[in-house]
């Protein structure tokens, strides 16, 4: 029953997603309108399309020293695994799609736990009512997050969530410079196991000024009415925004910042915090990237989930456990730096977060984590890789703190039109101290974990 499940949420994102781009394939119209759907898309000529697709599939077998995670009493495990990843951007007159999915299959031969799917899926259609002026949009984010924040990520600690939003977007224009933008969405968040489940009416509208072809600054404002299923665990609330918002887009500079206010009102208690980000891309070089992000707002978990990021390792990202759906005050920053030259590319990260729980002190948190990568080319057929990870999560007012690594390589062998070998290994470690813990026993665990797979990722395909 977990298995259909995860197989239906999965198939919800795929299956939109492809309804979307076989539509967009049937038109005969390849002229792309002169508005992206995001920041970064990129807006083809006229008269063109633009469109990549990336993706690869492998089946294999491993083998884990400790799939249970557990310090004492260790299990062994084989297990069988068949991995699918794509990344597909199309784009042309009346359609956009943009989706990303990572997902793995997992069984474990020697029945240590059930057959398990985990993946992350996040995607965004467009269809055009009227070109330039009213799109639909369809957005979706699936994957996994943690149930009980204290235990390791084996399988039974983790759950499905789904998030699916779908809505009209507008946007005219008042004069020469001056524009308004009008959207509304209808969500739906769907939890596996927690008692989460809501639906969702939001409404934003932003009226601006453009101060050059590359700059804007604008007055936004959004309201948002969240119900819940479950009225007895959770309490209905509405939350509203206010803020001044300008971008400009440079030669080698992104900026975009964000200054105002933001108001919920939950039950008998409301309460306001400041909505403040600062976000610059700057491109170092023709082959380095950097990017910076600094900001405080008020959010909820099922919103967190659905903006979920990957730092510089990518792959296939759990969410924390979420623990509430009461409102919590975000402080959040990041970092990460690419670089990407002929046989070499290398990425580092780091995310730090605080979330503070109004009048629930017992929940607030703070997270940090730091990533990096790097793949070497090291000949025609045979790249090297190397990763690692240092995540630390604290919850100072239940005075417990974990801290877990991970240090990973892989070999690959590619030849042909697709064909693909990998060899990988991975260690990873959980160290826990404080609240809960049992010395000895529940302190952490180490793992190691070695998978041989063989698949098929073709050549990145690109037309225009």
């Amino acid at each position: 029953m977990v298995l259909k499940n995860c197989l239906r949420c999965v198939s919800i994102g795929i299956l939109s997603t492809l309804m979307l781009v076989t539509i967009a394939h049937g038109q005969v119209s390849r002229t792309v309108g002169a508005a992206a759907s995001s920041a970064d898309s990129t807006t083809p000529a006229p008269g063109t399309r633009a469109e990549s697709f990336t993706y690869g599939a492998d089946v294999g077998v491993g083998e884990s020293d400790n799939v249970t995670l557990v310090q004492t009493d260790k299990v062994n495990q084989t297990i069988a695994i068949a991995d699918l990843d794509f990344d597909l951007k199309d784009q042309t007159r009346r359609f956009d799609v943009d989706a990303k999915g990572n997902f793995s299959y997992l069984d474990y031969l020697q029945g240590a736990y059930s057959n398990q799917l985990v993946g992350r899926f996040d995607g965004r259609g467009d269809v055009s009512l009227i070109p330039e002026r009213v799109i639909w949009v369809l957005t979706e984010s699936f994957g996994q997050a943690q149930i009980d924040p204290f235990l390791a990520e084996v399988p039974t600690n983790l759950q499905n969530i789904n998030y699916v939003a779908t809505g009209p977007d507008a946007s005219f224009k008042l004069g020469p410079t001056v524009f308004l933008d009008l959207s509304a969405r209808y969500a739906k968040t769907t939890y596996q196991t927690d008692p989460f489940d809501s639906n969702t009416v939001l409404g934003n509208a932003a009226l601006g000024r453009a101060l050059s072809a590359q700059s804007s600054i604008s007055i936004n404002g959004s309201f948002e009415r969240v119900l819940f299923d479950n009225t007895e665990v959770n309490t209905n609330y509405n939350r509203s925004s206010v803020y001044a918002h300008y971008e400009v887009q440079g030669a080698r500079t992104d900026l975009t910042a964000n200054l105002g206010a933001t108001k919920v009102d939950q039950g008998s208690e409301s309460f306001t915090g400041p909505n403040a980000k600062l976000q610059l891309k700057r491109r170092l070089s023709s082959v380095s990237t950097l990017t910076f992000t600094v900001g405080r707002d008020i959010t909820d978990g099922s919103t967190a989930f659905a903006n979920l990021q990957s730092g510089a390792i990518g792959g296939i990202v759990t969410s924390p456990a979420v623990q509430s759906q009461s409102n919590y005050t975000v402080t959040y920053g990041s970092v990460g730096w690419e670089y990407a030259l002929n046989r070499t590319t290398f990425g580092v990260s780091g995310t730090w977060e605080k979330d503070s729980y109004e009048g629930q002190p017992l929940l607030d948190v703070t997270r940090g984590t730091a990533e990096f990568k790097v793949e070497r080319k090291l000949s025609r057929v045979l790249t090297a890789q190397l990763e690692g990870r240092l995540y630390r999560n604290e919850y100072g007012n239940t005075d417990f703190a974990e801290t877990d690594g991970l240090v990973g390589g892989a070999l690959v062998f590619r030849e042909g039109r697709g064909l693909e070998i990998k060899l990988r290994y991975d260690h990873t470690s959980r160290n826990v101290s404080g609240f809960g813990v049992v010395p000895g026993v529940t302190s952490g665990y180490n793992e190691n974990r070695a998978f041989l797979t063989i698949g098929y990722r073709p050549r990145t395909a690109q037309s225009t």
